[in-house]
């Protein structure tokens, strides 16, 4: 059942359907837990409606997946994101690690990656300081 759990999760994120959230109710369960660096959100609908207003600025979306760790109760997901938005018009990649809690469907769902580099390096005027400032301690720190 864990696998299965699992192989549906990443089929659904490999290809994001922008269109369908239904599928989110095979994965994950009613009482679901998800955090990223940005939000915290309880319930399915209160993720449907986090993942439905994400979807607003994307055209299209996939996740790779580059490694998996199975133990008793967690499943961690190495992944390589890659996001194509409307605002602005471009294709951004990422890096990170999701960390799945399974008990039939998952309960928990946190994932870690660099929120500079997903979101906020591509506002205008912020994103030249993040950069910026990014590279001045990669610089200070070789």
């Amino acid at each position: 059942m864990k696998h299965e759990i699992i192989n549906q999760f990443k089929n659904y994120f490999a290809h994001l359907n922008l269109s369908d959230l239904s599928a989110l109710d095979d994965i994950y369960s009613d009482e679901i837990t998800f955090t990223d660096p940005i939000h915290q959100v309880n319930g399915i609908d209160s993720l449907k409606q986090y993942f439905a207003t994400l979807n607003k600025n994307l055209v299209h979306g996939s996740f790779h997946f580059t490694d998996e760790t199975v133990t008793d109760n967690e499943t961690y997901l190495q992944w390589e994101v890659s996001l194509t938005l409307k605002k602005p018009d471009k294709t951004i990649t990422a890096t990170g690690i999701s960390v799945l809690t399974i008990d039939e469907k998952i309960i928990r769902h946190r994932d870690y990656f660099d929120a500079g580099e997903l979101f906020y390096e591509h506002i205008p005027v912020l994103g030249a300081f993040i950069r910026i400032f990014k590279k001045k301690i990669r610089a200070a720190t070789t």
